[in-house]
């Protein structure tokens, strides 16, 4: 585990950061990618590409702040300008409206245009997961299986002094085999949004199972934390719009 890649005089490179940095870059490029073999404006889509990168960041900071709600009220500019804390529902909530927003003002097709984005979100939070496990954060259970890793004391997972489940290369893992799936079905999909909504609904599934393992704080509603939670919700919302667009196509035909 490296939190810090490097350090260059004053400035300091930390791996999460550069991860996610990578991340960001290999899903730009397969958006862009996409969006020539399907015959869309490559401009208007790395545009739209831009309003969901940062709207993705704002939203998971905002929602970041709201489960840790005591933090920031005790430590405001940490939580708020601090180099981790996201929660990614936030973020993707944020995004979707946000580009739903812009892909009306762009005129282009809404599902579409997400069957074209959803693939390069999942490689793109597939990357920059592996940044967590470097960086130490979003840790799993502690367990003394074969499975067990041992954080240096000063990371956050480290803090606990045990063995911790990887969770965040499960969580990767998961995000590149999503990512596989999509990519095979996309020449092969039957309507506009499958694809996208495909994504939303596995991840829904696999995310809150993973959520079982994880052993950082993240905040509650009821029985499960807050991510399990929208992730439950979103992949009931998936099934439901997989089958509506489902029947509209059929219809059409």
């Amino acid at each position: 585990m490296y939190p810090i890649l490097l350090k260059l005089g004053p400035f300091t490179i930390y791996t999460y950061g550069l991860m996610v940095a990578i991340g960001c870059l290999v899903g730009f490029f397969y958006v862009r990618e996409e969006a020539r073999r399907t015959g869309f404006d490559t401009d208007k889509i790395m545009s739209l590409f831009l309003w969901v990168l940062i709207s993705g960041f704002m939203g998971g900071r905002i929602l970041y702040v709201f489960v840790e709600w005591e933090r920031f009220l005790n430590e405001p500019l940490r939580t708020i300008f601090g180099r981790g804390g996201f929660v990614f529902y936030g973020g993707f909530i944020l995004a979707f409206g946000i580009g739903i927003w812009q892909m009306r003002r762009k005129s282009l097709n809404i599902w579409k245009t997400a069957d074209i984005f959803a693939p390069g979100i999942v490689i793109a939070h597939a990357i920059s997961r592996i940044g967590c496990f470097l960086n130490g954060c979003c840790y799993g259970r502690p367990t003394d299986s074969w499975l067990g890793v041992s954080f240096p004391p000063e990371s956050p997972a480290g803090s606990l002094g045990q063995s911790l489940i990887p969770i965040q290369l499960f969580s990767s893992l998961t995000l590149f085999i999503i990512f596989a799936i999509l990519l095979t079905l996309r020449r092969y999909k039957k309507f506009d949004g499958q694809l996208f909504w495909l994504y939303v609904l596995l991840y829904g599934v696999t995310r809150s199972i993973i959520e079982i393992f994880r052993g950082d704080p993240r905040g509650h509603i009821w029985l499960f934390s807050t991510s399990q939670f929208i992730g439950i919700i979103l992949a009931i919302l998936a099934l439901i719009m997989l089958g509506k667009l489902g029947r509209e196509k059929e219809q059409s035909l």
